[in-house]
């Protein structure tokens, strides 16, 4: 039964991983809210991790405001 068990969770976890894998990257909310009404539909997914980074970063709210606007022009 244990053994029964511990494969049903493995087998969940690996399909919960690979399930996770095929889905895009989405950006970050607090970039919403730092930017707010700025369009991050077009994104490619190195466009958004680098949003991210910028928004997980150091500085402030202005700041990072400031470098995703550039970041989208």
């Amino acid at each position: 039964m244990k053994t029964l068990i511990a494969s049903a969770l493995i087998a969940t976890a690996a399909f919960a991983g690979s399930a996770h894998a095929m889905t895009s990257p989405s950006v970050d909310r607090d970039a919403q809210y730092i930017v707010p009404g700025a369009d991050f539909s077009a994104l490619s997914a190195a466009e958004v991790a680098s949003i991210n980074n910028i928004v997980h970063g150091d500085g402030s709210n202005g700041e990072k405001r400031s470098q995703i606007k550039a970041f989208l022009q």
